[in-house]
C-alpha cells in the first residue's frame, strides 16, 4: 500500500482533488488531505508518506520549504508540485531537487495530474522491484565477515554488565561493524509470522537473510543498522545514529528525528517482505534507544510484548517502552541454561501454532535426560521451568479455563523430585499436543475481538480521522495487511463500513435532532456541508433537507416508512 498526501490551502481545490483521487480506483493508494504545510508536517511526523501532491504558494510555509521538511524525514518520498501560475524560478528550483518528480500547472486539468500520480506510482513500484532481483539477494548473501558480525552481536546481546568503551569499540572496528560503543542503540525485532510453503531449513535461512537485507537497506537511509538471526523465525535489528555527529548533546538532538524515521519505515519493511518474499512479518521496536549493556533486557521485553498483544500470528507493528525493562535474568550454566533456552523456543512455537514445537520439546527431553537429572535441586528447577512455561502459554493464549475443564491440569501439582520422569514427560507432551489443537479456535476468537475493536473505534470517531493508517494504529497492525484481512473477514472494505456508519448517523441526526446542516456535517467529519450534501444525495438518493422534509410528511400522514431511492 502507498500513501499520498494532498496539500493545498484552498478548500475547494483540495476537496476536489481528494474526491477525484478517491474515485480514481488506484489500487492500494491511501489518500490524506491537509489544508496547510504545518498540518502536513504533523502527518510527516506520524507516518511514512510515499507521494506528496502539493501547492507551491501557501501562507506560512510554501511548497519549496515543505520539500525540505519532507526530504529530512522521508528521503524516498516523491513530490508533485502544483501551481496556479507559470513561475519559472519555482520550476527551476524544483527540478534541481531529486525528490520532485513533476511540476504541473493546475490549469492542465485533472487528467494530467492523474497521469503524473500514476507515473510516480510506477516509479515507486520499479524501485521496490529492485529488492526482488535474484542478483541483488545473491550479492547480499553473507560471507565470512557477516557471520563474524552476527556472532559478535549475539555475544554482546547476552552481556548484562557494562563493558569498557574502548574494548567494545575495538570489537566493532575489528569486524567492521558501523557502530559506536559510546552511543545508544535502538533495539528492534522482526518476526516471520507464516512460512507459507517454505519447508526446508536452508530455504528458511535464505528467507531470513533476505528479510534482514531488506530491513538494513531501508533503515540505512538515515541510520546505521545491522540485522542478525535470534532464532529460526526471529531477527534482531540494532539501529544507531549515522556517524558524524559531534558530542552527546548533538546525539540527543538527532535521536527524535531518527526514531521518527525508523518507526515510520517499519511499515515499508513489512510491505517489501510481503511483495518480494510473500512473507508476513511482524515488527516490534523500542520507543527509545538504550545503552549496549541494556540490550539483553530490552530484547527480552520486546519478545515478550509481541506475544502479549492481540492478533497472534498477524502482521503487527508495535512500539514498546523498553526503558523500564528491569534487570536481566540471573545467568545460569550448563543443563539449566540450555533447558531454559529450549523452553523459550518451545513457548514461541506453541504460541505460533508451529508443528515444529515437538522438535524443541524433544531436545529439552534430551538435555534433561530420559530419566531426569540425579541432582534433586536441578530436577526441581527443571520441573519448575516447564510447569511455569505451560502456565504462561495457557495464560497468553487464553486457554486456562478450557485447560481446567478439558485436561487434568491439577495433576502437575503432584509432581515432585520423586516422580517418575517418564510420567512427567508424557503429561507435558500430551498437554502441548492439546494446546496446538485448541489454539486455532482461540485464534478465531482473537480475530473477532480485533474486529470488534475496529468497529467500536469507527463508530465513536466518525467526526475524526478515520484513515486506514489511523485505524491500523489502534490495533497495532500494518495498514495494508489490515485492509486485506478486514475484507477477507467481512467480505467488504473498511471504507464501506465507514460509509454505512456515516449514513446511519446522518439519518439519526436528521430525523432525531433539530441540528442545522453544517452542525450535522461537522459531526460526520466533513470539511464543509456542500461535500456532505453530495455524499448524502449520492448514497441515499435525497438531499439531507429532502430526507428530513419527507420524513415530516410521512409522520403527518401516519406512514412511518421512508426508504432510500
Amino acid at each position: 500500500m502507498q500513501r499520498m498526501m494532498i496539500v493545498d490551502d484552498e478548500p475547494i481545490i483540495l476537496d476536489g482533488l481528494y474526491e477525484f483521487f478517491a474515485k480514481a480506483d488506484l489500487a492500494d493508494l491511501e489518500i490524506i488531505k491537509v489544508y496547510s504545510a504545518e498540518h502536513a508536517i504533523d502527518w510527516l511526523n506520524t507516518v511514512k508518506i510515499d507521494i506528496v501532491l502539493s501547492d507551491i504558494c501557501m501562507p506560512g510555509m510554501d511548497g519549496m520549504q515543505l520539500i525540505q521538511e519532507i526530504v529530512d524525514r522521508w528521503p524516498r518520498c516523491k513530490v508533485i508540485l502544483l501551481t496556479g501560475h507559470d513561475e519559472f524560478n519555482y520550476a527551476h528550483q524544483a527540478i534541481r531537487n531529486p525528490c520532485v518528480v513533476d511540476y504541473l500547472l493546475k490549469t492542465e486539468g485533472m487528467d494530467q495530474i492523474r497521469a503524473a500520480v500514476i507515473q510516480t506510482l510506477e516509479q515507486i513500484s520499479e524501485e521496490e522491484n529492485y529488492y526482488s532481483q535474484t542478483r541483488w539477494f545473491r550479492d547480499k548473501l553473507p560471507r565470512a565477515l557477516p557471520q563474524l558480525q552476527q556472532q559478535s552481536l549475539l555475544d554482546i546481546l547476552r552481556r548484562t554488565e557494562r563493558v569498557e568503551g574502548k574494548a567494545l569499540q575495538d570489537e566493532f572496528d575489528a569486524i567492521q561493524l558501523p557502530f559506536q560503543s559510546g552511543g545508544q542503540v535502538l533495539p528492534m525485532i522482526l518476526r516471520i509470522e507464516a512460512w507459507r510453503n517454505v519447508e526446508t531449513a536452508s530455504d528458511r535461512s535464505l528467507i531470513r537473510y533476505a528479510v534482514a537485507n531488506i530491513a538494513e537497506e531501508l533503515f540505512s537511509d538515515k541510520a546505521e543498522v545491522k540485522a542478525i538471526d535470534l532464532d529460526a523465525g526471529t531477527i534482531a535489528c540494532f539501529v544507531q545514529l549515522k556517524q558524524g555527529f559531534a558530542g552527546m548533546m548533538r546525539e540527543k538532538d538527532l535521536w527524535p528525528k531518527t526514531l521518527r524515521f525508523v518507526h515510520g519505515t517499519m511499515e515499508s519493511v513489512q510491505q517489501a517482505c510481503g511483495k518480494c518474499l510473500q512473507m508476513s512479518v511482524s515488527i516490534i521496536a523500542g520507543e527509545q534507544p538504550v545503552a549496549w549493556y541494556e540490550l539483553n533486557s530490552a530484547i527480552n521485553r520486546l519478545r515478550l510484548a509481541i506475544y502479549g498483544s492481540p492478533g497472534l500470528g498477524m502482521e503487527k507493528l508495535l512500539k514498546i517502552n523498553v526503558s523500564d525493562a528491569g534487570p536481566s535474568p540471573v545467568q545460569v550454566q550448563n543443563i539449566g541454561a540450555s533447558a531454559d533456552l529450549l523452553l523459550d523456543y518451545l513457548k514461541q512455537r506453541l504460541q505460533e501454532g508451529d508443528a515444529d514445537w515437538s522438535h524443541s520439546f524433544r531436545k529439552w527431553v534430551d538435555v534433561c535426560g530420559e530419566c531426569g537429572p540425579e541432582d534433586p535441586f536441578l530436577r526441581l528447577r527443571l520441573l519448575s521451568g516447564i510447569s511455569s512455561s505451560l502456565m504462561q502459554i495457557l495464560q497468553e493464549l487464553g486457554l486456562m479455563d478450557a485447560a481446567r475443564n478439558e485436561m487434568d491440569l491439577s495433576r502437575m501439582l503432584h509432581f515432585n523430585v520423586h516422580s517418575h520422569w517418564s510420567e512427567i514427560i508424557s503429561f507435558y507432551q500430551a498437554f502441548f499436543e492439546w494446546i496446538i489443537s485448541s489454539r486455532s479456535a482461540f485464534h478465531r476468537h482473537d480475530e473477532s475481538n480485533i474486529l470488534s475493536v475496529i468497529h467500536q473505534y469507527i463508530k465513536s470517531h466518525l467526526a475524526y480521522d478515520l484513515s486506514l493508517t489511523r485505524i491500523a494504529q489502534e490495533v497495532s497492525l500494518n495498514p495494508s495487511y489490515l485492509s486485506r484481512w478486514y475484507k477477507r473477514m467481512t467480505g467488504k472494505g473498511i471504507s464501506d463500513y465507514i460509509l454505512e456508519k456515516k449514513v446511519e448517523l446522518s439519518k439519526e441526526l436528521l430525523l432525531g435532532t433539530a441540528l442545522k446542516m453544517h452542525e450535522i456535517s461537522a459531526q460526520l467529519g466533513f470539511s464543509d456541508q456542500h461535500y456532505f450534501f453530495r455524499f448524502f444525495k449520492k448514497t441515499v438518493g435525497f438531499t439531507p433537507q429532502e430526507f428530513r422534509e419527507q420524513w415530516k410528511v410521512q409522520v403527518t400522514s401516519g406512514n412511518w416508512v421512508l426508504e432510500d431511492r
